[in-house]
């Protein structure tokens, strides 16, 4: 993801050009994630997500390529501001 645009940019904010995602380190918020449906595509690599249970209500997606994982319950990414910029 790419850094903020300037040190003048009162927001700092994170860019993925490939995906549209924004991460706003300020507020600690992540904007353009994907819609949660019964299939899930991970934000950072694109790879379909497996999801527990098998059985309706489904409550966790988790990507075996690069470990990002979404609780459905608490509407919570997990594994997602590793791959922010320092």
């Amino acid at each position: 993801m790419a850094g903020p645009a300037s040190p003048t940019v009162p927001y700092p904010m994170f860019l993925c050009p490939h995906h549209g995602v924004v991460y706003d380190r300020r507020r600690d918020v992540w904007h353009g994630l994907p819609e949660i449906e019964t299939k899930l595509c991970c934000p950072i690599c694109g790879s379909a997500m497996e999801f527990e249970p098998k059985a309706p209500p489904v409550r966790i997606f988790f990507c075996y390529q690069c470990g990002t994982t979404y609780d459905r319950e608490r509407r919570s990414w997990y594994g997602l501001a590793f791959h922010t910029a320092p």
